[in-house]
């Protein structure tokens, strides 16, 4: 097919275009086309995390909800616990060495690596969480059957973000606040059988067995899911009949902390997951599930607890969360000296054999780290299918065949963390650019592809380095804000695939240099396109639209020149343009719809004659009732150029009312019938 070069008008400012170029016969061309019948996922919303004093920072806010649009946000819900529960002195010198001038430098001057030699605060489970240490001994707050009691020992700290988020559901068309908790409290852990392996100062020393306590972090250790009555969780002191076990100790906790969460800052959760990175031990907040019924036990037991109470009862559980790893045996299971650690789908399958499991997790999410927890995977395609689809043949050695992805039991599932891209557009600099802001397009897109994620969460919002740069770990500062490369990367998606979009087919074909998705949003009639550019040289692409005569937004990323806005016409459905090396392109177009599934109950008989027509034509209507109507008429780009200035009032029967354009060009419009709430609409064409 030949296409026309498209003449468009001059617009001030400095506007930019999409340059569009007649199609010669010898010329390579990417096709893509658009099918808005073919409907994949339905997308939830974009966001990331962040806990840190940007969140209280009006820029912070600003470029969150105001630029980036982000509709959800993400938090820690490790349990902030009142003193003496949480006081320093007692559960946790941060041994820093003598000489060191600091509040947590409790030690005693001749022993600065502390009682034990080892920088921290050791115990194995909730029978000696409670041993003297240094002198102290760290109380342990025993929750009881009543949850209003329980909510005493909890504290939480100022957030604009969630006030903010809250106060532009509207604008942001959804907010959706999630949390993931890091550690549970400290005394309901056991050992793991692991020990740290690093050794850095102040951190804690080489070979120190797991769990421990670390400047205020709960560090390691697992769950203990036993269900053992332990005389230190007698609960009677608070209202209970006696000894309860660690599993009942943290689900009542989890709810208290939750639910005061929710008071506190007037907001509902929409969901959490009961453990970030299920199985990646760390000196920071962190606990592990290797096993998937130590999982199971844990999620049934806080959904049951969470059912009792009717403000967490619409709470919804999401899990494994889970890093995506970069291999076979990061999907399915991992071995070690102390047995097995099952990894993402062996999770899923047996959650999905447990009917109060199945029935406790409402979706899936998932990290997209590599087995590191610290470099992204999220570009490995391969990766993703196995998330989604599973395999059939076994994929490696030891690994079972016939293994389903998520897809299978028909549950969504969200991306929810990851991070790691260096802060320039183009990163490395010589070889594929796949580490920096512009792979980080790509991630995002083999996501919402081939991972067919409904959500797509990043790790922190905002992060520096030494240097005063964006970090690895964030999308933008305060320094950068909106110039960021890595923000603007996430933006073409973030800002304009809004709530409840429905992803739909962009078939690409002729080249896979070209990688393209759309998104379709039937409340605000608009179409998003985001296409990039994997290529080092120029693309010649080609794009057909289900419908022409459309406005199109173009917004344009590449080196050096990281946001350029433009705007152009799509005449006949069909376009060509050039797409740069390394580049990222979203196209929003506003698509006033062609027809209305839903027909207005009063009206028996609609239509416009003729159809086309030149100068007027008449809309031809049989009313089965008296009824008010109100028209309407839409050009292709959205706007509207007519609209009735009061409520005809038509009895029952046949009516003829004539439609008149003056002064408009040629082209589709959109006649809108409005009937009290409903509406019902006419493609027009004007010759």
């Amino acid at each position: 097919m030949i296409f026309k070069s498209i003449r468009l008008p001059f617009v001030p400012n400095a506007v930019f275009f999409i340059f569009l170029l007649p199609l010669f016969a010898y010329t390579q061309v990417v096709n893509i086309r658009i099918d808005p019948n073919q409907i994949y996922q339905t997308i939830d919303g974009f966001g990331a995390f962040e806990s840190d004093a940007d969140i209280n920072a009006s820029w912070w806010n600003d470029l969150y909800f105001e630029d980036m649009e982000c509709s959800i946000y993400r938090v820690d819900l490790t349990p902030q616990l009142r003193s003496p529960y949480s006081d320093l002195s007692y559960y946790s010198p941060w041994f820093m060495g003598s000489a060191v001038k600091n509040i947590f430098n409790l030690e005693d001057p001749a022993n600065p690596n502390g009682p034990e030699g080892n920088r921290v605060r050791t115990y194995t489970g909730p029978q000696d969480y409670s041993r003297s240490f240094g002198g102290r001994n760290a109380p342990i707050a025993v929750m009881g059957p009543n949850i209003e009691q329980n909510l005493q020992y909890f504290i939480y700290r100022a957030n604009q973000a969630i006030q903010t988020g809250k106060s532009k559901t509207k604008d942001l068309g959804d907010f959706k606040l999630i949390g993931s908790i890091w550690s549970p409290l400290p005394w309901v852990k056991i050992a793991s059988g692991n020990v740290y392996r690093e050794n850095w100062w102040p951190g804690p020393v080489a070979n120190t067995a797991w769990p421990f306590v670390w400047g205020g972090n709960f560090a390691g250790g697992r769950l203990d899911v036993s269900e053992t009555p332990l005389q230190v969780f007698d609960d009677r002191s608070v209202g209970g009949a006696g000894a309860t076990s660690a599993l009942t100790q943290f689900a009542r906790s989890t709810a208290a902390y939750i639910l005061g969460y929710q008071r506190y800052y007037d907001v509902q959760f929409y969901a959490i997951s009961i453990q970030n990175e299920l199985n990646f031990e760390q000196f920071y907040n962190s606990a592990t599930y290797p096993l998937s019924s130590q999982y199971i036990a844990a999620i049934k037991a806080v959904r049951k607890e969470f059912d009792k109470h009717p403000e967490l009862q619409s709470i919804q559980i999401m899990g494994p969360e889970d890093l995506l790893g970069g291999d076979a045996y990061g999907m399915w299971e991992y071995g070690s000296s102390n047995g097995p650690i099952h990894k993402n789908l062996q999770y899923l399958q047996n959650i999905e054999a447990d009917t109060a499991a199945k029935r406790a997790l409402a979706f899936y999410c998932i990290h997209g780290y590599a087995n590191d927890g610290v470099t992204s995977s999220g570009a490995q395609a391969n990766l993703w299918n196995w998330w989604v689809n599973g395999w059939t043949a076994s994929p490696a050695p030891g690994v079972p065949a016939n293994v389903k992805g998520w897809d299978g039991p028909q549950k969504k599932s969200w991306m929810t963390e990851t991070s790691g891209e260096h802060p320039d557009w183009i990163f490395p600099k010589s070889g594929y650019p796949g580490e920096g802001a512009f792979g980080l397009s790509v991630r995002i897109h083999q996501a919402l592809t081939t991972g067919k994620e409904s959500a797509w969460i990043y790790w922190t919002f905002s992060d520096t380095d030494n240097a005063g740069n964006v970090s690895l770990y964030g999308l933008t500062n305060a320094t950068h804000g909106a110039n960021a490369a890595k923000y603007v990367a996430a933006k073409h998606y973030f800002k304009f695939i809004r709530p409840r979009s429905k992803r739909i087919a962009a078939n690409v074909s002729g080249s896979n240099a070209v990688l393209a998705s759309a998104y379709f949003n039937e409340e605000n009639k608009k179409m998003t396109i985001v296409m990039i550019n994997t290529s080092s040289t120029t693309q010649t692409t080609a794009i057909t639209l289900p419908v022409g005569h459309l406005g199109v937004e173009t917004y344009t990323s590449k080196e050096n020149n990281l946001w350029q806005k433009g705007m152009l016409q799509a005449g006949a459905g069909s376009l060509t343009f050039l797409m740069d090396p390394y580049s990222v392109q979203t196209w929003v177009i506003n698509y006033p719809p062609t027809s209305s599934h839903e027909k207005i109950e009063s009206i028996e008989y609609a239509e416009v004659i003729p159809n086309p027509f030149t100068q007027f034509a008449f809309l031809h209507l049989d009313l089965k009732e008296q009824t008010t109507l109100k028209l309407k008429i839409y050009d292709a780009a959205g706007h509207c150029v007519f609209e009735d200035e009061a409520l005809r009032y038509l009895n029952s029967g046949k009516h003829q009312i004539k439609i008149e354009l003056e002064s408009h060009l040629k082209g589709v419009y959109f006649l809108n019938i409005e009937s009290g709430f409903s509406s019902e609409f006419k493609k027009i064409l004007i010759l």
